[in-house]
């Protein structure tokens, strides 16, 4: 039997318009919009090579962090056609890829240390203690689906 290969495509979500502090969006919406600009740029075979193994795995809407599971086949085509997506679902924004790895505790590792940067950089902000343990209780949550 063969082991199939997969990597993990971890990025950022920035947002056009910058009052825009929480992105709503599920993982869905996600992959539907990257599934659709994969079919756009590369056609029926681009397609079938990323939807094998494709999904979203993470998605944090407070930082606007993502886990992007796809086959090591593919993650060439999904990485390369990010750059050029401008909208998701009703948001104009844009991907900026942080990090690609091949196991799923190493992109847990990396958006911990990411995470707790952009803590040190927030946390400056906030004056009242309930706020900042309340903002250190989102930010820090780390579910996958």
């Amino acid at each position: 039997m063969v082991r199939l290969k997969n990597r993990y495509i971890v990025v950022q979500i920035i947002p056009e318009s910058k009052e825009c502090n929480v992105l709503h969006y599920k993982d869905h919406v996600l992959s539907k919009c990257i599934l659709a600009a994969v079919g756009k740029y590369y056609g029926d075979y681009g397609l079938g090579r990323v939807e094998l193994g494709f999904c979203t795995k993470y998605c944090n809407e407070r930082t606007k962090i993502a886990i992007i599971r796809c086959s090591h086949l593919s993650h060439q085509l999904v990485t390369s056609i990010l750059p050029l997506i401008t909208t998701i679902g009703d948001v104009r924004a844009k991907f900026h890829t942080i990090y690609v790895c091949a196991t799923i505790i190493n992109c847990n590792k990396f958006i911990i240390n990411y995470q707790q940067k952009y803590l040190d950089s927030i946390l400056g902000q906030i004056e009242s203690a309930k706020e900042r343990q309340d903002m250190i209780k989102r930010v820090m949550e780390f579910e996958l689906s």
